[in-house]
């Protein structure tokens, strides 16, 4: 053995000549079934509908009001075709309140009886609701603001339908206007 020289270290290896390859899997088998198709319905002739509606012109937003006849005016001749008060979009369009000369006010109130569950709980309140009222001093709809429940709000309701106002006004005319009415439920002393 020569000096300053050391034995080589040995190392383990293996040679493969030829890998093995992965086995194929077959996917065609494991495919979902395919989704149902829903049920096609046929479908219903329409009444069609051309150009503006009533909601589409209804806006909390001050500005110009739109005056046209609804429809689409340019693509069908014109008509005198109106909505009846049957309707479901037949309620009027409120004038903006900065408009009117003058507000509505109550020409026949109505008090219904109180409610047994609010006075057996002995509940008072007030409740607020936004009324419109058409020209003729009607109470078209009204929705609950706020109220204390119990029977209270929808008493309010019921009797609200069968109130009578004057009409708010604008120059003299009887316009429809929406107003914010508060009635007010107060047990009797005994």
């Amino acid at each position: 053995m020569a000096l300053g020289r050391s034995a080589p270290e040995k190392i383990d290896f293996e040679v493969i000549e030829t890998p093995k390859a992965a086995p194929q899997l077959d996917l065609s088998a494991q495919k979902p079934p395919p989704k149902p198709q829903p049920e096609k319905k046929p479908v219903e002739a329409a009444r069609k509908v051309f150009g503006v509606s009533r909601n589409a012109i209804t806006s909390d937003e001050p500005g110009p009001g739109v005056d046209v006849k609804q429809g689409n005016t340019v693509a069908t001749a014109p008509d005198e075709k109106k909505l009846n008060d049957s309707d479901a979009t037949s309620l009027p369009i409120p004038t903006d309140e900065y408009l009117v000369s003058k507000m509505p006010s109550v020409a026949a109130e109505v008090r219904i009886p109180y409610p047994p569950e609010a006075r057996e709980k002995k509940i008072e309140g007030k409740v607020v609701m936004e009324l419109l009222i058409d020209a003729e001093g009607k109470v078209r709809s009204a929705t609950v603001l706020s109220g204390p429940g119990f029977g209270l709000n929808e008493a309010a309701l019921e009797a609200i339908y069968r109130f009578k106002f004057k009409p708010a006004e604008v120059d003299g005319k009887p316009v429809a206007v929406k107003i914010p009415y508060t009635y007010n439920f107060v047990l009797a002393s005994q």
